[in-house]
């Protein structure tokens, strides 16, 4: 495939934008890519690096907990402020607190919208069902109608051993 940029090079980058809801897909060379990153467009290591920072300084990285450190690699606030990156995947529940509006705000959203592979979607399913069960089950409780609680309650058990 062609570059959709230069229209010269051969494209080995695919490039999925979602802006407002509106799907873009570009297939790129490297160095349209490149060119693509120099000029900002996109989310970049800086943009995550600039939230971080913008949102350090309104206060939102709590200075307070500064001595909380990473337990698997030992990053601490500090070091995610200035570096502008997380050390490991326990980073993610270390910093939860800190992250989410960092996350909100470079990529619109702290639950992951894209797609995922077969058994991950599988897995996502589940649990999102088994959420709106246990909901339904706390208002079939609420308004008294245990015999509906009866059923979902089973049908909760069920999801669960799956």
């Amino acid at each position: 495939m062609i570059c959709q940029s230069c229209k010269d090079k051969v494209a080995s980058i695919r490039l999925k934008e979602i802006i407002n809801d509106v799907v873009t897909e570009l297939s790129l060379c490297q160095a349209c890519y490149d060119e693509r990153e120099r000029e900002g467009t996109g989310v970049t290591e800086s943009s995550v690096s600039d939230a971080i920072s913008e949102l350090s300084v309104a206060g939102v990285i709590a200075s307070q907990d500064e001595a909380t450190d990473c337990p698997g690699c030992g990053t601490s606030r500090t070091d995610l402020r200035e570096m502008g990156r997380l050390g490991c995947g326990d980073c993610y529940k270390t910093f939860s607190i800190s992250l989410e509006p960092i996350l909100s705000k470079v990529h619109g959203a702290t639950e992951h919208r894209g797609k995922l592979p077969h058994p991950a979607a599988r897995n996502l399913d589940l649990k999102n069902e088994l959420r709106l069960l246990q909901e339904e089950l706390q208002n079939a409780v609420a308004i008294e109608n245990y015999e509906r609680a009866a059923k979902l309650r089973d049908k909760i058990r069920h999801y669960e051993s799956m």
